[in-house]
């Protein structure tokens, strides 16, 4: 299996990501909440010590994931509420940001943005 921050993900590519895992989860136990949505292509969880678990799973057919997102978000599985969405995107080569709440972003533009209102 291959890591989710070299892939791009998102809508298209039938990639999902599943939140507020219990921490006892294992691969079987996404294989048995997804597969009536469709041919499961790969899942990838990720269980670290401490943090709540969470999971990708890529589907063969990008469709069948938004069923997912739609079937399985808010779903109470044991004493967890599961968040299943797109994944987000970030630029560069994928991964996550840099920044953000742990203070400002590495690199800034000169470029601006203003919004105004005309009438």
């Amino acid at each position: 299996m291959s890591g989710w921050a070299d892939e791009r993900g998102g809508e298209g590519d039938g990639r999902i990501y599943v939140g507020n895992l219990p921490t006892d989860v294992r691969e079987k136990d996404l294989e048995d909440l997804f597969y009536k949505y469709g041919r499961i292509r790969e899942i990838e969880l990720k269980n670290r010590h401490g943090l709540v678990p969470f999971a990708f799973v890529r589907f063969e057919d990008p469709r069948d994931a938004e069923d997912a997102i739609y079937g399985r978000n808010g779903y109470d599985y044991g004493q967890c509420r599961l968040r299943v969405e797109f994944p987000r995107t970030y630029g560069g080569r994928g991964g996550w940001p840099r920044g953000g709440r742990n203070g400002p972003p590495t690199r800034r533009s000169d470029f601006r943005v203003l919004v105004s209102e005309n009438y």
